[in-house]
């Protein structure tokens, strides 16, 4: 989200004036440092029955729409089958012996919207938590990104939970959740959706590479953990990527600038308000006898990047007033660049002018990039949100 509007007012994404389909991915050998993916071919199909047959149980089909398979040939028919398909496009995993060890897939292809979903998958026991099993993964995203595709998606059933860390611990952003959205082994099914985005991907991109460099994996064990050193690099930003950022008070007419990036916030919380809400929020934070305050962040060129919200209330624990900081956003393309640590520092400096003992916030339990930053500049008490709904 931008704070671009139309002549009406009304807030639209960024324009795209010369925006051109992505090529179609095509069937081609990607090569990395412990692993590369060919092309799946039925010659893969003896490999990888047996490396699916060091499996002590069939658990490892558990979350897939396939399998498990009763015997080699009929997992061969399905190899054979898979080989032929465009969409999805299957890869091999291949170690360094030459052996297939797992396979996974680019599927749901759009290249008119720059749209691509990494999908099926299957990791056979010897390549589940290993080295090849996170390069596989950056190179196929890799090819991705680099064909021009602006969207990378990761899908999954809600309730296979190592699917789900594994998609954070990659890099991707949790999105929500689609209820009831497939049916499959004859059970329901609701998806989690994860996304990387282009314009998420560069960081994402040096990550993987520090994390896979010869200086970081001595005889092929990590010494810094992948989400580690992202996040790390989201703390140290590169003087070049760094924003000079201006956090002042809102005004009134910011309001413009600021709408768009409200809508974006609730998106994210796939929330929606009606416009009397907004319209009253608004007033609230600009009205100097309301206990509601709203904080923008600025560049040098003036444009909103972020902005943050928080209502001032007395507490039985103390003789000072808490600062609740209730809202935080900043614009996608703005993330990484200090925006939101501004902003808290921004809020903490607001509270302690108005004599404030305790700045506090809640944030969801996916939102991991959020909590990375917040980890950082203040405390996690443990406590546990109820939430009871009068209306």
């Amino acid at each position: 989200m931008t704070g671009m509007t139309n002549d009406y007012q009304q807030p639209i994404g960024n324009a795209l004036p010369n925006w051109k389909p992505c090529p179609r991915p095509e069937r081609v050998i990607l090569e990395g440092r412990y692993c590369r993916l060919e092309p799946l071919s039925h010659t893969h199909a003896a490999d990888l029955w047996a490396a699916w047959s060091t499996a002590k149980d069939s658990r490892g089909w558990t979350y897939l729409s396939i399998g498990p398979f009763i015997g080699q040939q009929q997992f061969s028919e399905f190899i054979e089958t898979a080989a032929q398909s465009n969409d999805p496009l299957h890869y091999a995993v291949v170690d360094s012996s030459g052996k297939a060890v797992g396979t996974l897939s680019l599927m749901r292809i759009d290249p008119a919207n720059g749209v691509v979903e990494v999908g099926f998958v299957m990791y056979t026991p010897l390549l589940q938590r290993t080295v090849q099993a996170t390069e596989a993964h950056y190179l196929l995203m890799k090819y991705a990104f680099e064909l021009g595709y602006r969207r990378y998606e990761w899908k999954c059933d809600s309730l296979n939970g190592p699917s789900r860390h594994a998609a954070i611990r990659l890099g991707f952003r949790y999105e929500g959740l689609f209820r009831q959205a497939v049916v499959y082994k004859q059970r329901t099914r609701d998806t989690a959706w994860f996304s990387i985005l282009d314009s998420e991907w560069p960081q994402i991109k040096l990550a993987f590479e520090t994390w896979l460099s010869a200086e970081n994996m001595p005889d092929g064990v990590q010494k810094q953990g992948l989400t580690q050193i992202r996040e790390s690099l989201k703390d140290s930003i590169p003087a070049k990527n760094r924003t000079v950022v201006q956090v002042r008070a809102l005004e009134a007419n910011d309001r413009a600038a600021w709408l768009p990036l409200w809508q974006g916030y609730l998106t994210f919380y796939n929330s929606q308000l009606s416009e009397e809400i907004t319209d009253l929020t608004w007033q609230r934070m600009l009205d100097a006898s309301e206990p509601m305050f709203a904080l923008g962040a600025f560049d040098d060129q003036g444009k909103m990047l972020g902005f943050t919200h928080m209502i001032y209330h007395r507490g039985t624990w103390s003789a000072e007033d808490h600062c609740y900081l209730e809202d935080l956003f900043t614009a996608p393309e703005s993330r990484g660049k200090g925006v939101g640590r501004a902003l808290i520092e921004g809020v903490y400096q607001h509270a302690q002018s108005k004599g404030c003992g305790r700045v506090y916030w809640h944030t969801h339990e996916t939102n991991a990039a959020g909590q990375a930053l917040y980890d950082k500049m203040a405390d996690k008490p443990g406590f546990i949100q109820y939430r009871k709904y009068l209306k």
